[in-house]
């Protein structure tokens, strides 16, 4: 197991978690990390942007990455929903080898010349069925052979800080909650109705009876609430609900649906 150096107290805007993985990466040579959840509906809502856990050295730029909407014209994401193997992804390498367009390109650019970010590695480490996510480690060294020295020297162990600071995450019923709450902030009443009453197991042919929605209606919310999630199945749809807690929260849902 790769050892999380402990790190001295101060506070943790994102979780005391990941100032260790920050403190880890630094005892690495590298100048920041980011870790990124990206959900897949980003691609049917632009509104719709990543959650980003990011050192002190990555702060300036996450803000103008943000501002841009880059997270809409990211490689990184692209190559990794394309990354079946969960292979590295060296930015400048990439670039080099003509995978990225033009517009693509103008983002790592941008963060060379004016946020000093020479050099960055992305990790992946989830590809599930609403989101991909993954750290990202930077170098603000000008010399490639540095952090060509330092990819060779730390990639496994960059791949096993990325998955167990993964793992904290998607372990956490709070988390998960939070990565995904505009997607649950923008449910309306009717959609609500139909969450409820999926997640009672009763068929879709009882909905009348249960909330005054015709079969046919319920069926085509539903299945525009999954492409939304991602395209997932409604058991993979009903597990992150239970994961998020609605099964908790049916009697909120119920005065909700009151008013």
């Amino acid at each position: 197991m790769t050892y999380f150096p402990p790190t001295p107290e101060q506070p943790h805007p994102f979780g005391r978690e990941f100032t260790d993985l920050t403190a880890a990466i630094s005892h690495l040579g590298f100048d920041g990390v980011l870790y990124t959840f990206y959900p897949k509906p980003m691609y049917l809502c632009s509104k719709v942007q990543p959650v980003l856990h990011y050192s002190e050295s990555f702060a300036p730029f996450v803000a103008h990455y943000i501002k841009s909407n880059y997270g809409n014209r990211d490689f990184v994401l692209r190559l990794a929903v394309q990354n079946r193997k969960k292979k590295p992804i060296d930015w400048w390498n990439e670039i080099a080898a003509g995978t990225v367009s033009h517009e693509e390109r103008a983002v790592t650019e941008d963060a060379r010349k004016n946020f000093g970010i020479q050099y960055g590695l992305s990790i992946p480490v989830l590809k599930g069925a609403y989101a991909i996510s993954g750290i990202s480690v930077i170098s603000l060294n000008p010399c490639p052979i540095h952090f060509q020295k330092l990819k060779k020297a730390h990639i496994h162990q960059l791949f096993e800080l990325a998955r167990q600071y993964h793992a904290r995450i998607v372990n956490s019923k709070e988390e998960l909650r939070f990565f995904l709450q505009p997607l649950l902030d923008r449910l309306n009443g009717t959609q609500e109705k139909i969450i409820k009453h999926m997640l009672t197991g009763l068929p879709m042919k009882s909905i009348p009876h249960t909330s005054g929605v015709t079969p046919r209606y319920a069926e085509k919310v539903w299945s525009n609430l999954r492409e939304e999630f991602g395209s997932i199945t409604t058991n993979e749809f009903i597990y992150l609900l239970g994961m998020l807690g609605m099964f908790d929260d049916l009697d909120d849902l119920d005065d909700r649906s009151d008013l």
